[in-house]
């Protein structure tokens, strides 16, 4: 079922909460994989960890820059890091808002698929980024915790029509109100400090 994505500051508390590992795929589990489908084709995003549809569960549904299709990983556990990587990041719990943020340039990790069994892989470069955006959601982290400096961010809004007449979208300064509420919500974690 079609879920809405969470954002702060209404659901803060649980969007911080850590998620709980699966035993097995059991109902509950097919159910979130049927949500995260169903959620997926309504929003336009590299992934969407279960917090940000409501579930306590530890899982995710990401897309990689090479892939056809969407997946669903379970219980994820980076077990090894190396680099470093300064670049864009964004969220759909805290919308409108883009900022760098420092991440591991090569991950390898291990989980469940959707069908329960175990994988183990590594990436680099931007899909390293996303998966490691989403583990972080199962550990009660979010991107803005790891920013430097939210006056490095933006935010999208409406620009002038294109040629075609069609709105365009441009980048904005941070305003103060949104800088006053980053810095109310946000939770710094140095680096891409591994908190997996």
């Amino acid at each position: 079922m079609e879920q809405r994505i969470w954002m702060l500051p209404q659901k803060n508390e649980f969007l911080r909460q850590r998620t709980r590992r699966i035993k097995s795929i059991g109902a509950a589990e097919k159910q979130l994989i049927a949500d995260f489908f169903d959620t997926w084709e309504i929003v336009s995003a590299y992934g969407i960890a279960a917090p940000q549809i409501g579930s306590d569960l530890r899982a995710f549904i990401w897309k990689g820059q090479d892939m056809e299709e969407p997946e669903v990983i379970f219980n994820p556990k980076i077990i090894r890091a190396r680099g470093e990587l300064k670049d864009y990041d964004g969220c759909l719990s805290v919308p409108g808002f883009y900022c760098n943020t420092r991440r591991a340039e090569m991950i390898e990790f291990t989980g469940l698929n959707a069908a329960g069994q175990s994988i183990r892989r590594k990436y680099e470069g931007f899909d390293a980024r996303i998966l490691q955006h989403e583990i972080d959601h199962l550990e009660g982290v979010i991107f803005i915790d790891r920013i430097d400096a939210i006056m490095e961010g933006y935010m999208l809004k409406e620009g002038p029509p294109d040629e075609e007449g069609e709105p365009s979208v441009v980048q904005a300064e941070v305003s103060p109100e949104l800088e006053s509420f980053i810095e109310r919500y946000r939770r710094p974690v140095p680096g891409h400090a591994l908190v997996w």
